[in-house]
């Protein structure tokens, strides 16, 4: 069951997720009972836009899909996740740092971002397996460091 149930002692005031099935289904399974809000977040999508994997599909097949999940109603910024804003960045990178910014004016102080490797490598330069926690904080510079990271239980760490 990996983290389900096990991540309340981490104080996290909000989860951030790819809108990629992949994510959500992460999420909604890792904070089933927990009581931290689901934002669905655009930029936390994983890098690597050509591949067929990595593209989101329609607020429609999401809303469907959410409804198999326990807190599924409460996911939110559902719609706003599948439409490309004003803002939208051109490429990949420019989403990540997009996402960067996100956690840097966030008012929360504790945020879980489930997100994909290709993110995590870009954000933090660590190389994270599935179901991996990269605590992180941030330097001086307004960049990610990783300072601690968890494995499920009963996973070897390997970092």
């Amino acid at each position: 069951h990996g983290w389900h149930g096990r991540l309340a002692p981490f104080g996290i005031q909000v989860v951030l997720v790819s809108p990629l099935r992949r994510a959500v289904q992460t999420a909604l399974h890792a904070f089933e009972g927990d009581a931290a809000p689901l934002e669905l977040c655009r930029p936390a999508r994983e890098v690597w836009w050509s591949e067929r994997q990595n593209t989101p599909g329609t607020p429609e097949q999401m809303h469907m899909f959410l409804q198999g999940f326990p807190r599924g109603r409460e996911v939110q910024r559902v719609d706003e996740a599948f439409v490309p804003a004003a803002d939208e960045p051109p490429d990949e990178i420019a989403s990540v740092w997009q996402m960067l910014r996100i956690l840097q004016t966030r008012p929360e102080e504790v945020i879980a971002v489930v997100t994909h490797f290709g993110v995590i490598d870009t954000l933090v330069n660590c190389q994270a397996a599935n179901a991996n926690i990269f605590e992180c904080e941030f330097e001086p510079s307004g960049l990610l460091k990783a300072i601690q990271y968890y494995t499920p239980p009963g996973v070897e760490k390997t970092w």
